[in-house]
């Protein structure tokens, strides 16, 4: 795991209610560059570990209940895996 996405994993699980867009995303990680950003919540969103928030004008998403455990467990295991899919 690049220290990027775990930048990003540690903000999201922080706060792990919270709906998140990628701008907010950003902010909470401000050494991680905007479109880095981007491509993790895509990947997230499309392994499921992130669900998009309906009824938003710009993008929003969430970390679902499996995401919730696998970030946390990618986490806790020190990023061993790199460039493999999360699921």
């Amino acid at each position: 795991m690049t220290d990027n996405r775990r930048r990003i994993y540690v903000a999201l699980l922080n706060d792990p209610a919270r709906a998140w867009t990628v701008r907010e995303l950003s902010c909470a990680v401000p050494t991680v560059a905007g479109g880095a950003v981007r491509d993790t919540v895509n990947q997230l969103l499309a392994e499921g570990l992130l669900r998009p928030v309906p009824h938003r004008r710009v993008l929003t998403a969430a970390l679902t209940g499996q995401g919730r455990q696998k970030l946390t467990q990618l986490l806790r295991e020190g990023g061993t895996r790199t460039r493999r899919r999360l699921a």
